[in-house]
């Protein structure tokens, strides 16, 4: 294995337990992430399959000029398949971790913190440890650093109060309600619901973006609100997006009846809804493109930069700024486990074009173009 200056500070066997699928025990090291970004790049970039061959080769070796990696390649049908034989893998990216001419980086936890309104009005924060919240003799709430959990107390007591769960920019929670269904929030998301169901319908509102997985009960119709969509489901699994002016509900399992205004439509898995303009329309779609964040991956096929930015915006709760408009259009394809930092995935862009450069201060990403590239 060749020599590299950097190799003191890259501990090799926590490196090789995150390519291989599990956590690493500690943090990582600058130098570490820049390597982690290279293979994951080379394997996003090789994984294409809308892309020709040829093409994918350009993408490939115009990121080459600027890393060195020992590896295999084998070709299988017109699929190219990508067996990592080292971890030895050198970036020559002046700036890549150290930002732009010398900068900042882009690794600054979110600011905000997950907070649980409760219906009598007390509010709790959470995320932060594990924690048992009496709810009067409605429920009994437990919390850990990841999720939240509703267990039904007595249900003759509920109310028409509502309990509001708020997700901020940067980070992303789980809450089991009292009938048992589960529900992912993802960041900058509200979900408003009762600590206890009761009547004919089990009804929660959305604002945001959430996967719900719904359990079954045939007698109580599960109805999300969200966005002036409502979402009639027995037992079924799909994600509800109500970001940018537009309701976008995509199903997993099951089946789905979504209303909006004078629309409405059944869909089935693969499919989705798109309510825009007061307009509802059904469409076929692959459920991963829009589901991936909830399984902890970021997954773009074919997408602009611009969309790129605005869902990274959101996760990361930072703020991008273009100097070049022309940049907003260029078009990539990412599939990878969700970095822990901003800085990692702005490094997979960087070296699949190397034209643009990302300078951070405090909160703001500019993106940029480099002269003469």
């Amino acid at each position: 294995m060749p020599e590299n200056k950097d190799d003191q500070n890259i501990d090799w066997d926590k490196l090789t337990e995150l390519y291989n699928g599990e956590p690493p025990a500690g943090g990582l090291t600058d130098e570490e992430l820049r390597e982690l970004a290279a293979v994951r790049f080379m394997k996003a970039q090789l994984a294409q399959r809308n892309v020709p061959v040829d093409e994918r080769w350009r993408q490939f070796e115009a990121a080459r000029r600027r890393v060195r990696v020992i590896m295999i390649f084998k070709f299988a049908s017109a699929a190219v398949v990508l067996l990592a034989i080292s971890i030895g893998v050198w970036m020559m990216l002046p700036g890549s971790q150290t930002g732009e001419q010398g900068g900042q980086l882009a690794n600054a936890a979110p600011e905000g913190k997950i907070r649980l309104k409760m219906g009598d009005g007390r509010t709790v924060e959470l995320g932060q440890d594990t924690q048992t919240i009496q709810h009067g003799s409605l429920a009994q709430v437990h919390a850990d650093t990841a999720a939240l959990m509703y267990a039904a107390g007595d249900a003759t007591a509920a109310s028409s109060q509502m309990d509001e769960l708020y997700v901020p920019r940067g980070l992303q929670f789980r809450i089991q309600l009292s009938d048992g269904s589960r529900v992912w929030l993802n960041a900058d998301t509200k979900l408003r619901f009762p600590a206890v169901f009761s009547g004919d319908n089990r009804e929660v509102h959305v604002e945001g973006e959430a996967f719900f997985e719904v359990k079954a009960d045939a007698a109580h119709p599960f109805v999300v609100h969200a966005g002036g969509n409502s979402l009639q489901v027995l037992g079924t699994s799909f994600n509800v997006n109500t970001f940018d002016q537009t309701v976008t509900t995509t199903l997993a399992t099951g089946r789905l009846l979504v209303t909006a205004g004078a629309g409405r439509e059944m869909i089935l898995p693969d499919e989705q809804t798109v309510y825009k303009s007061g307009k509802l329309e059904k469409q076929a779609v692959d459920t991963r493109l829009y589901t991936a964040w909830k399984d902890g991956d970021l997954f773009f096929e074919d997408a602009t930069l611009a969309e790129i930015c605005r869902y990274l915006e959101r996760s990361y709760d930072y703020h991008f700024e273009f100097d070049d408009a022309s940049l907003s259009s260029l078009r990539f394809t990412l599939d990878l486990r969700r970095p822990g930092h901003l800085q990692e995935a702005l490094n997979l862009i960087r070296i699949s074009m190397d034209n643009i450069s990302f300078s951070v201060q405090n909160r703001t990403v500019r993106v940029g173009k480099i002269s003469g590239r």
